[in-house]
């Protein structure tokens, strides 16, 4: 019989595909370019927000801790300083409930998450999401998608007062399954986060490659293609 006792999801990326909100989160880039007052085409504008966002993580890269609403607000700052305007702190804090609202409205988990984690926890494993969100985007989301009944536990970034890959969120993960590292496997979309920090614990890990290959530095212990394998693989343990 595995020691396998519970399975941790990252959310964004992995429960629901990033991808399906390019257009969502386009139109607060519009917002940010008419407020303003610049004319902009639509890549110009992406050009610029990827600018912006990296600048806001240059600018939280050492802190083992930031809220997300302070990210995404720099970012938006940062991108119109680029475009040539500033935005007030009133614009930028529009910008970001604009961002929030947008996401939480728009969200559409996979196709088998819901089959995937009730079957995880018709398994007997214990069944959380951790991710690097703000507790008022991870309870809207969770509250509209209906996962409250689908998981054990929801721990966000805000919550632990940690972000991945600070090893403060998965400790905290890992206390409320009251696990082990070791019997804990890591599902997540991104290698520095769900990956490098979750293995250096000792958890074992699954890198989810549905919306992009996978890196050639991956060193997850499994890759998989979409949600339903981590049950495979799970049931493949206890056959083991």
């Amino acid at each position: 019989m595995s020691g396998r006792r519970a399975a941790f999801f990252d959310f964004a990326g992995t429960l629901f595909s990033d991808r399906s909100l390019r257009e969502v989160h386009l139109r607060q880039l519009r917002f940010v370019g008419e407020t303003i007052g610049v004319t902009a085409s639509d890549d110009e504008l992406r050009a610029n927000y990827r600018h912006g966002m990296g600048v806001a993580y240059r600018s939280i890269a050492m802190r083992p801790y930031y809220r997300h609403r302070e990210l995404f607000g720099e970012a938006f700052a940062a991108m119109a300083r680029s475009l040539g305007g500033e935005l007030t702190d009133e614009q930028v804090s529009a910008a970001v409930d604009r961002q929030y609202k947008a996401t939480i409205d728009n969200v559409e988990l996979r196709a088998d998450c819901l089959d995937t984690l009730r079957s995880l926890r018709e398994r007997g494993l214990y069944v959380q999401i951790v991710s690097n969100i703000d507790d008022e985007q991870l309870d809207g989301l969770v509250a509209r998608l209906g996962l409250a009944g689908a998981v054990d536990a929801s721990v966000s970034s805000e919550s632990a007062q940690s972000c991945k890959p600070d090893p403060g969120i998965y400790h905290w993960a890992l206390r409320n399954a009251g696990c082990e590292p070791t019997e804990v496997l890591f599902v997540g979309d991104s290698v520095d986060h769900d990956i490098v920090g979750p293995a250096s614990l000792g958890m074992s890990t699954a890198l989810l490659v549905a919306d992009r290959p996978a890196p050639a530095h991956a060193s997850s212990d499994f890759v998989i293609e979409r949600l339903g394998q981590v049950v495979e693989i799970v049931e493949q343990e206890l056959v083991g």
